[in-house]
């Protein structure tokens, strides 16, 4: 449903009222006017488009009314023309519960508003004005159920989709039409529901080649195409690579010796042979997918780990590694005699050339064009939402550590508030500063609107903390004052990489709503 119309002062107005019962009653010839809009109660159909215990609100012209393909007269019940006026109309069929009080009050309106008494035509009004109040209180009524419906189909799609689907088949299941079905599915899930079943299918496709190694034609079937080369271009669509060479490349045993290059690694939606999993920030790969990464390594940004890294990898014998350029040659060295190692240019690029670095090494180049377009696409909603519900507000992102306070500007979380969010910097200019101390004093002179703090448990940064909140400067700060301080937590908000700006763009869409 749309918005919920304002029906006073003024009262929709009855100008012609109609019935049709087989033979009986003829539909008349529709008005083109913008300036009438049309009610019509469906008792029985042998339509494709108009079905039968529904109810159509639409406004003239409209071709699902439009009698020259013969549709409408295909259908017995009412019709009603009607003075039009904003806001009044209804776009979709409303389905009636119980039609027989409906149709008691078209019989009514027929009956009386057709009368030659002036009197009577008044009664066939009011008879009117309680229809469209019954309806529009369904309509209320009607709004969640529709939502109900729509993920009960969604549930089928994920428990059926090996099977024949079709529109009209879920939209039947929903109690709804077909049209009106696609539209609010799309709302619900954010894609039709045709690309939804196709992303089912995938992923299950996906599962079925790493799991079973079976060839193309088989997964094809099991997942529900009847056409192995059709389920090859919709595989190659969604993920950018052919199902042979996607199985082919998920043999391979791919290590990622460094945090930012699992994200990308999982971003392409491949499993690292081996990666570490004990850093704080990385929790949630931990938590998925610890289970699917054979060989765990340690953080290698501790200097002692990097011995137990280099012998683990030595006794996995992995195809690939993939690691940041940041190593030191002698650690380069032991990697090069192990197996093919890709070191992506930290430093020299972002994060999105990381994983477009990735993605050709890996042989998905396409696949990761197509995932950084759906990550601005999504990035470009969410900036939308908070440019409305913000509006100029500031956003100031600091990490207090080892008694230091640092303020993120360009790159790491940085990047994602104010360059793929465009939220207001809170300071002073941001180019080139990646993540830069700063002094209390600083920090209480920005007067940020919006704080996120992450503050580490080391002794010095409690303190510091403690000794910043307790400042008469700290708690005039509007963000202080509005409660617009929030403390974050290093998982995600300190992944820099695919994956990880993904998921802190959905955190503060949350965390601003």
């Amino acid at each position: 449903m749309k918005d919920t119309p304002n029906l006073a002062p003024t009262i929709l107005t009855l100008l012609h009222a109609y019935q049709r019962r087989g033979e009986q009653g003829v539909w008349p010839r529709l008005p083109h006017s913008t300036g009438i809009n049309m009610l019509l109660i469906v008792t029985k159909s042998s339509s494709v488009q108009l079905e039968s215990g529904k109810a159509y609100f639409a406004s003239a012209p409209n071709t699902e009314f439009d009698a020259s393909d013969g549709e409408l007269d295909k259908v017995e019940g009412f019709l009603f023309l009607i003075e039009r006026q904003e806001a009044a109309g209804i776009s979709e069929a409303l389905s009636l519960p119980a039609a027989a009080p409906y149709i008691r009050l078209c019989e009514n309106i027929i009956t009386f508003a057709n009368s030659g008494d002036a009197l009577e035509r008044f009664r066939g009004h009011v008879y009117f004005q309680e229809l469209l109040y019954e309806l529009y209180r369904l309509r209320e009524h009607w709004k969640p159920d529709s939502r109900t419906a729509v993920e009960r189909t969604q549930a089928y799609i994920n428990n059926h989709y090996a099977e024949e689907i079709s529109i009209e088949g879920l939209a039947s299941m929903a109690g709804i039409s077909p049209a009106y079905y696609m539209e609010i599915f799309k709302k619900i899930v954010g894609r039709s529901p045709i690309d939804y079943l196709t992303s089912v299918r995938i992923n299950a496709a996906r599962r079925l080649l790493d799991d079973t190694g079976a060839p193309a034609y088989q997964v094809a079937e099991s997942v529900g195409y009847k056409d192995p080369f059709y389920f090859s271009r919709q595989f190659k669509r969604v993920t950018g690579v052919s199902p042979s060479r996607y199985a082919r490349r998920s043999s391979l045993r791919i290590a990622s010796l460094h945090y930012p290059m699992t994200g990308h690694m999982l971003a392409l939606q491949h499993i690292p042979y081996a990666a570490p999993l004990d850093r704080e920030f990385c929790q949630f790969y931990k938590q998925k997918y610890e289970l699917q990464i054979p060989v765990h390594l340690r953080d290698p940004a501790v200097d002692t780990n990097m011995i137990f890294n280099l012998k683990a990898l030595q006794e996995a014998k992995p195809d690939v590694v993939i690691a940041g350029n940041w190593l030191s040659e002698a650690d380069q060295s032991e990697l090069n005699h192990m197996a093919s190692t890709l070191y992506i240019p930290w430093w020299e690029t972002d994060w999105r050339e990381h994983l477009l670095i990735v993605g050709q090494f890996l042989g998905v180049h396409a696949q990761a064009e197509h995932w950084l377009d759906k990550y601005d696409n999504q990035a470009a909603k969410i900036r939308g939402r908070l440019k409305n519900r913000m509006g100029e507000s500031s956003v100031m992102a600091i990490h207090v550590l080892q008694g230091q306070i640092h303020q993120f500007g360009s790159r790491n979380l940085g990047t994602v508030l104010y360059d793929d969010l465009q939220l207001r910097f809170a300071g002073q200019d941001r180019s080139g500063k990646v993540y830069e101390p700063i002094t209390c004093e600083q920090l209480l002179a920005c007067k940020p609107d919006k704080l996120l703090v992450a503050v580490a448990d080391d002794p010095l940064s409690t303190a510091l903390w403690a000794t910043i909140m307790d400042k008469p400067e700290w708690k005039e700060l509007d963000a202080v004052r509005n409660h617009c301080v929030y403390q974050i937590q290093p998982d995600p908000w300190f992944d820099y990489s695919a994956m990880g700006n993904e998921r802190i763009l959905k955190a503060i869409d949350k965390l601003f709503s």
